[in-house]
């Protein structure tokens, strides 16, 4: 794949100094790539310009996920917008999309793209597999299931099969608050938003009512459509790294536990679409999780030992937070 062929599409808010340094690993690993960067930040400093192209977006707004003041908002519009904009001026057969807070390390990445050729037809969505990652693509297998959740934090593939994630409906304020019962109010998260308006807008089967619906046949069609139209690959695969404490797998492994490895979807690929690939018999990644999890239930305990002499439930929190990450650290 020569560099003419490939654009970077840098997507997401302005972080000091940090998306800076996104579109350098970007220029220093991919050399003669196009970059564009796309935000819905109304004010870009001159810093970004060096990019190709530079996209800003009217921000779309988001959507709370509770109704509190310090919650943190649901970003899924902007992440649409800031992305198919991005992909709207690509001209190039391949696309990167990432994060404008992850590093790109390498480009070794590039590698797995044919490696997993074999798709089910009935259940191909993509004209050629994504390369997705495998932090935050969900296991509805797991204690967290979350049927058809693919991860949203980086994508590689042909530009039109992006387009084709990415060129759906913006999500709604009745979908934003679909139950309101519930803590969580929403009737999908963000990433299962995404692929199932996907799924949905090329008539492709799925059913999921709602962001937990993990009766048997949901958990299927998951393993079926993750099986033919991604690859997931972990962090070092994809040769990116987080700039935020919240990927952290050291500080925070419980996030990581409902998530699949590598292993586990070439498990998948081997029972649904290629039965001679070797399936894995050993999870290195699993068994890190599982470990930085046991010590987290430790240090989390201590902390949680420490906070309990201060008198509002706020002030315990935070004192607890800071000691397990500084114990984690």
């Amino acid at each position: 794949m020569e560099p003419n062929q490939l654009t970077i599409v840098i997507q997401g808010g302005y972080y000091s100094e940090v998306t800076e340094q996104v579109i350098a690993s970007v220029r220093e690993n991919l050399p003669g790539a196009k970059i564009i960067y796309s935000t819905c930040d109304p004010e870009v400093p001159e810093t970004v310009r060096t990019c190709d192209q530079v996209i800003v977006s009217r921000d779309p707004g988001g959507y709370h996920y509770e109704d509190r003041i310090t919650e943190k908002e649901n970003n899924i519009n902007r992440q649409i917008v800031n992305t198919l904009a991005g992909l709207r001026e690509v001209q190039t057969p391949y696309t990167l999309k990432i994060r404008s807070d992850f590093l790109l390390t390498g480009n070794s990445f590039l590698g797995y793209y044919d490696r997993y050729p074999q798709v089910d037809e009935q259940w191909r969505v993509f004209k050629h597999k994504v390369l997705s990652c495998c932090y935050y693509a969900r296991n509805p297998r797991s204690e967290l299931p979350y049927p058809l959740h693919p991860s949203d934090l980086v994508f590689f593939g042909r530009t039109e099969d992006l387009l084709k994630l990415f060129d759906i409906p913006l999500m709604t304020h009745e979908q934003a608050y679909w139950n309101m019962k519930d803590i969580m109010q929403y009737q999908y998260v963000p990433e299962q938003y995404i692929f199932i308006n996907c799924l949905l807008k090329g008539g492709h089967p799925f059913d999921c009512q709602f962001y937990n619906d993990c009766r048997p046949v949901s958990i299927e069609q998951t393993e079926r459509y993750f099986a033919s139209n991604f690859i997931f690959l972990d962090f070092e695969q994809f040769n990116v790294q987080p700039t935020k404490k919240a990927f952290s797998m050291r500080i925070h492994p419980k996030a990581f536990q409902s998530c699949y490895t590598h292993a586990e979807w070439v498990r998948l690929y081997h029972d649904y679409v290629d039965p001679r690939q070797e399936a894995p018999t050993e999870d290195a990644e699993r068994k890190r999780i599982e470990e930085l999890y046991r010590r987290y239930r430790k240090y989390r305990f201590l902390a949680n030992l420490c906070a309990l002499p201060f008198r509002t439930k706020l002030l315990r929190r935070k004192i607890r937070n800071n000691l397990l990450e500084f114990f984690l650290r």
